[in-house]
């Protein structure tokens, strides 16, 4: 596959996640934020089988973004290209974890969700550092190897990877302050912009020319 067609690809693996990612890191997720959520899973194994399907497809998404990124990036600066796959990589691999404690709560009947759910929602928060690193990588390819005014969408990318940081900050931290979560919300728009950009970018061979 040449570079051009590789471009393509990723764009539009891109754009699927605009689908896939807010139905199982948002939609989904929010079905069982519920008072007793062991008895609601218990009722809605169906809902988690969907969970875990949705899951997978990103996972399998994340995958080949990762190797095809690689493939574009290396031939303007082999070292950006592998530590821009290898934090992606690093995303999918927690991505799995996760998705393993969703087959834990499905197989336990949703006896056990009350744990492992909160496992799940709770490592989304932990793959975000790695992929703050990927996308502030990302944008400094982008602003480096990218000739045209599409180049600026970097910018959006690297703030975007900074807001991800501060978020996962605030989660996991347990940081209680509405200022930090406005500066990572406003941040994290950004990276909608860039990533959404670089994907338009990428079907029209608009960036890293």
């Amino acid at each position: 596959m040449n570079n051009k067609k590789m471009k393509l690809v990723v764009g539009i693996l891109y754009l699927s996640l605009v689908v896939l990612g807010p139905i199982g890191f948002m939609v989904l997720p929010e079905q069982f934020n519920v008072v007793n959520v062991n008895e609601f899973a218990s009722e809605n194994l169906g809902l988690i089988g969907a969970w875990i399907f949705v899951d997978i497809l990103i996972i399998t998404v994340e995958v080949f973004i990762s190797v095809y990124l690689y493939r574009i990036l290396r031939e303007h600066n082999e070292k950006f290209a592998l530590a821009t796959s290898a934090t992606r990589f690093a995303v999918v691999a927690i991505m799995v974890v996760n998705t393993v404690f969703l087959l834990i709560t499905l197989f336990s009947g949703g006896s056990n969700a009350d744990t492992f759910i909160e496992y799940h929602n709770s490592g989304v928060f932990v793959w975000q550092l790695p992929f703050s690193v990927h996308v502030v990588l990302l944008g400094i390819m982008a602003m480096k190897y990218t000739r045209s005014k599409w180049k600026y969408l970097g910018i959006a990318l690297i703030l975007g990877g900074l807001g991800y940081l501060l978020d996962s900050i605030q989660h996991l931290g347990n940081i209680e302050s509405s200022v930090f979560g406005t500066i990572s919300m406003v941040l994290l728009v950004f990276v909608m912009i860039g990533e959404i950009g670089i994907a338009i970018g990428l079907l029209l061979n608009k960036v890293w020319e």
